[in-house]
């Protein structure tokens, strides 16, 4: 009995002109799923894939399914592995990763086990988990989804395996549309709810909440205020800080002016930005989820 290793690696392969490789194979009996073998009873897809789920879960790992597309490309792969010797496609050049992707499937982490001409009375689940590689691939936690071929003899089968984590749709980030407009909208919104006078814009302050924006933009992420006083102390702006007495707010990284509104709300030392009826001027910047809002009095 011959053992194929487990490697588990990146999918990426490009398309090679073997897309057919198995089906006719498959038209002359590889796959056998019946029960009336002349000795011993036959092995059925069902059957692996019972086996394998029990020693999942007596391991704690999830259950895995059948997926018709990983059967076609383990179809394919048994097909070569018994005509031709060719366990990890090198002489074919029907990989496994290609065995998938020729199937349609796209995945991100590949494994696969083999018994070939292997005993009907022996334990799969025993002879894979005696060794550590096709152990790892047997009870590998990322693996959801299966695709399982049989090929059963008299009193021997030959079976192909092929084990996957399908690839993972990560989903776009949220475009940010909103902007200073709409969370000085909502800065005074929230204001006359709690009972205070809203913010009058001022050009000054403007130009501080513009310059602290564009400092936040640049270093990719809030600064703890550290930036603002070097603001203040500009000899072009001290007149400013002279003046008023000038306060920084800053957010970043939330999806719609009401929930920086909230964030600000339930941050010791922001909520007076909404709740404080010394403050009477202000100007508000927001860009890409950032958020500066100076307010003063």
């Amino acid at each position: 009995m011959l053992l194929t290793g487990l490697t588990i690696v990146a999918y990426g392969l490009r398309t090679i002109p073997l897309k057919e490789i198995g089906t006719n194979w498959f038209k002359q009996g590889i796959y056998v799923d019946k029960n009336d073998g002349p000795f011993l009873q036959n092995w059925s897809v069902d059957l692996v894939l019972s086996q394998i789920n029990q020693a999942r879960e007596s391991a704690g790992f999830s259950k895995i399914k059948i997926n018709t597309k990983l059967n076609q490309a383990a179809l394919s792969r048994l097909s070569v592995i018994i005509s031709e010797g060719d366990y990890e496609g090198s002489t074919t050049g029907l990989t496994r990763e290609l065995a998938t992707k020729n199937a349609g499937y796209d995945a991100n982490l590949i494994g696969d086990l083999l018994l070939l001409d292997f005993f009907k009375t022996n334990d799969a689940i025993d002879y894979w988990v005696a060794d550590q590689i096709t152990k790892g691939t047997l009870f590998h936690p990322d693996f959801r989804e299966v695709g399982i071929a049989v090929k059963n003899g008299q009193d021997k089968v030959s079976v192909y395996v092929i084990l996957v984590a399908p690839r993972r749709v990560i989903p776009s980030p949220k475009k940010i549309t909103w902007g200073g407009p709409e969370l000085w909208r909502a800065v005074n919104d929230r204001r006359i709810e709690m009972g205070v006078n809203p913010l009058i814009q001022k050009n000054e302050l403007c130009t501080i909440a513009s310059i602290r924006l564009n400092q936040l933009l640049e270093l990719g992420k809030l600064d703890g205020h550290e930036g603002f006083v070097p603001v203040l102390n500009r000899s072009d702006l001290k007149w400013i800080s002279e003046k008023y007495n000038v306060s920084e707010f800053l957010a970043q990284g939330y999806a719609t002016p009401k929930e920086t509104i909230g964030a600000w709300e339930n941050t010791l030392g922001h909520k007076v930005l909404l709740s404080g009826g010394e403050y009477v001027w202000g100007c508000v910047y927001a860009q890409n989820s950032y958020s500066v809002a100076i307010a003063a009095y």
